[in-house]
Formats: structure tokens, C-alpha cells, sequence
């Protein structure tokens, strides 16, 4: 065994070290919030229905996602580790573990520099605002992203690279999620620097071979239209997800700037994560003249300026401005409305280039300040932030383990968000505590009285204490909303059938069933309930 072989797998070993010693509680969780998710398609998700995980949208056709990638992991969890949650966490925390490796061996291959290789990868590992992807089954789907996309990198980097490899690569992770479409220029930035580092190729004869890339993206493409009809993602969400959907331009602009700088802050001080920031925990911002928005602007454009101006001369800082921007910017809010306004796990792969850029100004720094021991300084340095970093990333991921943490957790740190208090509730509901739960759905609706879901559960309150009039119109309200909670149908099937009204109870689950809109409207105004 080679003295460099020893190397990669005391790397490898120290990074599950680590890992494990940071995150291993989280393999007593179960499955919490969106993980729920996967357990409603445990009997789809099954590897020896391999073909028809393939095939399927992630998770409908009306979402306009397709990671059939992710599926894919999903099901062979379910069918090689069983339907517990521990072999889903486990699953996660090699993934993440192998990741931080795959970008150690990167930055050490691109740059030969050990010093900035181990301290990225140290920092990336203990990044406290991973704590959701790593934490978090749903977070599965990040986590495969990046790791292919490394792989990709670093398969572009060999002196005989395989096509076919990258080829895979490249759909694997556009199949795991849409954000390593990012890979792409990010591989040509990754082409032109080992080009001028002399690589043994040129630029045009690694970009001969870096077309293969195009190839796997491309397949992914027409496997996506295949399956969902179309090429490109389509964008559905309501008001409470995201409400820079319905902001005019320029105060979208505004606010995703915002969050920019919230994203920047939480990377490097990790109090105040938070697992949700729906209506209306970020107000839509009137103008671009506060502190945040403009922050956001001069962080945007010193990621750009950084990007040009190092290309040459500190190619080191280009490549981590190339990861923050490209991988950052499609999921920002500011080309188009995405999904969310915001969530901590849409920064994971952009992180990347934050650590990197951390890594080099520590080492940069401590050369100057102290340039015979810069070692020690800049070792000292990196390893108080793991350790600080690590610890915070440690109780975060505490918050994970079930609803109640989870949901007391947002409530706490999201006050203001109807989706966070309304979680809060549901979670007091389903301990019986019916006084608290009816205060936190109350809660919810002063800040925004069209969540459907948060309306449905204070009928459920009102319905376990005897007010059943009072619950009847809130599930009443929660199907006239533009997004129908569809458990209100059972609830009032349910309702009526304790009042052995079983006409009314057919009725409405007829209704459910067939999924009429305008029988819905209909049915609802003979109710005196009319359409909103």
C-alpha cells in the first residue's frame, strides 16, 4: 500500500469518525415532518420493483419532480435494511461521511494542497446548517446531488478518464436532484483549471471528454419527459410555502437578497437554524433599501468579481465562487419562484464554495501573521472551529429526532410562521392537550387564515371537546381554500357518521373520491359555504 493510499483512508476514517461522533444520535430518530413522505410509499418503494420506482414523479405529477435516483435509494433502504428509520439515518450518514472525503480528494487533486483539502473538507463536515439534509431522511435527495457531482469532478480529473462513467455520474445526480445541474458549469471551471495546471491535457482535450457529461444530462432530460411530459421543473406552491410566488418582481428581488444574507450569516453563526420559514416568518421586504437586501447585493457581487479575478491568480477562490453562484443562484428565488422562500437544506451544495473560501482566507491569514509556525496557527484555527461548529451541529441535530422536538423547535424560532405554529398544534393535539393545541391553531390563523391543513386540525379540537358546529365549519373552511386539505372529507364522513347520517357520510366521500372540484363548490354552498 502507497503512503498516498494510507492517506485517503485516514481520511475516509476520520470523516466517518466524525460523522458518527456528531451525528450518530440522529440513528435513534424516527421518521419526522416531509420523511413521512416515504413511509406513505413503502410498499411502492421497493427494489424489486425497480422499474416502476424508476417511472414514478417525485412524489406526484402536479409537484414536476422527478428523482428517480433518490427513489431508488429509498426503496433499496426499504428492501436491504428494512422499514426502520435507523437504516435510513445510517444510510445518510455514510453518504455525507463519503461526501466530505469525495471533496478532500477533489480540492486535493485540483490544488495539491493538503492544508486546504483537510481543512475544507473538516470545515464542510461540521458546517452546523447541514444539519437538516444530514438529519433529515427527506435530506437523502441533496446529499446524492453533490456526492455524484463530486464524483464527476474527480473521474474528470484522471489522467484516463471513462466516459461512460461521467455519463452516469452526470444523470445520477441531475437524478438524485435538479440542483446538480449546477455540475455543469462548474465542470468547466474544475476543466480550465487543471488545463493550466498542466494536467497532461489541454483544455479542448479535456472538454472533448467532459462532453459526456452533456450525455447523461441530457439522458435525464428525456427520461424526465418521458415520465412528467415535460423538460423543465414546474413550479406549484401556495401562498404559505411561498409567498414570493405572488410578490410583485422587484420585492422578490428584494427579499431573496435577504434571505441571501440570513443564509450567509446562519453558515458561519449557527444559532437560530430553523427547519421552517413560511408565511410569515419572512415578510415580502417593500424595497431594496434595507441592510439585508443591500448586504445580499454586495455578497452577490463579490462572489461574481471573485469568481473573474481569481480565475488566474488564485484559482482556489474562482472554484469556490464557481460552487457558491451556480449552485446557489438556481435555487434563490431570483431567476424564478421556486418551491420554498427559503430552507436551509438549499444552500448544502452551494456550501461548498463557502468552506473553501473559509479554508484559504484562515490559511491565508495565518501565513501572514505568523509565517514560520503558519501551520500550527492555521491548524489551531481550524480545528477550534470544528470543534465549535461541530458541537453546535450536534445539538441541532437533537431537534430532528422527533415531531415534538421538531415542531417546538420551529415554533420557537419561527414564531411567525402559520406552518410552524400549526405543526405546534397538531403535535399538543396528538398528546391530548387540547388547551394548547387550540391556542398555537388559533395562533396560526391570525397569521394567515387560508392554511387549510391548520384549519382542518382546529376542527379536529373543536370536534374532541364537544364543539361540533364550531369544527364542522373549519372543515368546511379547509375545503374552500385554493389548496383543500383533502382530511376534511374523511373528518366530516367520519362526523356525519356519528351522527348516523350515513347519505351525508356517502356523500362526502364520494366527493374525495372522485376529486369534482365543482361538486366540491357545489355541494359546499348548499351549506351556505361558498367558494373563496
Amino acid at each position: 500500500m502507497t503512503q498516498d493510499q494510507k492517506e485517503k483512508i485516514l481520511v475516509l476514517l476520520s470523516c466517518l469518525a466524525l460523522v458518527f461522533l456528531i451525528y450518530g444520535r440522529t440513528l435513534a430518530g424516527g421518521f419526522v415532518f416531509d420523511d413521512r413522505s416515504v413511509v406513505e410509499y413503502k410498499d411502492t418503494l421497493r427494489i424489486e420493483k425497480w422499474e416502476q420506482v424508476a417511472r414514478m414523479p417525485y412524489w406526484s405529477e402536479a409537484a414536476g419532480l422527478y428523482r428517480p435516483v433518490t427513489l431508488l435509494s429509498y426503496a433499496a433502504n426499504f428492501s436491504i435494511l428494512g422499514e426502520s428509520p435507523l437504516g435510513f439515518h445510517l444510510v445518510n450518514l455514510l453518504l455525507y461521511a463519503f461526501s466530505c472525503y469525495l471533496l478532500y480528494a477533489l480540492v486535493r487533486r485540483l490544488f495539491s494542497d493538503r492544508a486546504l483539502a483537510a481543512s475544507a473538507a473538516a470545515l464542510f463536515l461540521v458546517l452546523p446548517i447541514h444539519s437538516e439534509v444530514v438529519a433529515n431522511i427527506i435530506g437523502r435527495a441533496e446529499l446524492l446531488a453533490l456526492l455524484f457531482s463530486l464524483l464527476l469532478f474527480l473521474e474528470l480529473l484522471k489522467d484516463e478518464p471513462q466516459s461512460w462513467k461521467m455519463v452516469i455520474w452526470a444523470f445520477a445526480g441531475m437524478g438524485s436532484k435538479e440542483t446538480a445541474v449546477a455540475a455543469i458549469p462548474i465542470a468547466l471551471v474544475v476543466l480550465f483549471i487543471a488545463a493550466r495546471k498542466s494536467f497532461k491535457r489541454s483544455f479542448w482535450e479535456y472538454f472533448e471528454t467532459a462532453s459526456a457529461i452533456l450525455v447523461g444530462v441530457g439522458s435525464y432530460f428525456f427520461a424526465r419527459l418521458f415520465v412528467l411530459g415535460s423538460f423543465l421543473p414546474r413550479v406549484e406552491t401556495s401562498l404559505v410555502e411561498n409567498p414570493l410566488m405572488f410578490a410583485p418582481f422587484l420585492n422578490r428581488i428584494a427579499t431573496a437578497l435577504q434571505v441571501l444574507t440570513m443564509y450567509l450569516q446562519k453558515s458561519f453563526w449557527s444559532f437560530g437554524l430553523c427547519s421552517d420559514y413560511s408565511y410569515n416568518q419572512i415578510p415580502v421586504a417593500a424595497s431594496f433599501w434595507n441592510g439585508a437586501s443591500l448586504l445580499g447585493i454586495l455578497a452577490l457581487a463579490l462572489f461574481v468579481v471573485g469568481f473573474f479575478i481569481f480565475l488566474k491568480r488564485r484559482p482556489a477562490i474562482s472554484l469556490a465562487c464557481a460552487f457558491f453562484l451556480f449552485a446557489y443562484v438556481p435555487v434563490s428565488n431570483l431567476i424564478m419562484p421556486i418551491g420554498t422562500i427559503a430552507g436551509e437544506r438549499l444552500v448544502y451544495f452551494s456550501s461548498v464554495g463557502l468552506v473553501i473560501l473559509a479554508a484559504a482566507a484562515i490559511i491565508f491569514v495565518a501565513k501572514r501573521i505568523s509565517a514560520p509556525n503558519f501551520a500550527y496557527l492555521a491548524g489551531g484555527l481550524i480545528v477550534a472551529l470544528a470543534i465549535f461548529f461541530g458541537w453546535r451541529a450536534n445539538l441541532r441535530s437533537v431537534d430532528w429526532l422527533s415531531e415534538d422536538r421538531l415542531f417546538a423547535s420551529a415554533a420557537s424560532c419561527a414564531p411567525q410562521s402559520v406552518m410552524s405554529r400549526s405543526n405546534l398544534g397538531a403535535a399538543y393535539y396528538l398528546r391530548g392537550d387540547y388547551a394548547n393545541a387550540e391556542k398555537e391553531l388559533i395562533a396560526a390563523q391570525t397569521i394567515y387564515d387560508g392554511y387549510s391543513k391548520g384549519v382542518n386540525n382546529l376542527g379536529l379540537v373543536y370536534w374532541k371537546t364537544g364543539r361540533r358546529e364550531a369544527a364542522r365549519e373549519q372543515f368546511y373552511q379547509a375545503l374552500k381554500e385554493p389548496y383543500p386539505y383533502p382530511g376534511a372529507f374523511e373528518n366530516l364522513a367520519l362526523m356525519s357518521l356519528e351522527e348516523n347520517d350515513v347519505v351525508a357520510a356517502n356523500r362526502w366521500l364520494f366527493l374525495f373520491f372522485s376529486g369534482d372540484e365543482r361538486a366540491v363548490a357545489a355541494y359546499l354552498a348548499t351549506h351556505g359555504v361558498g367558494a373563496k
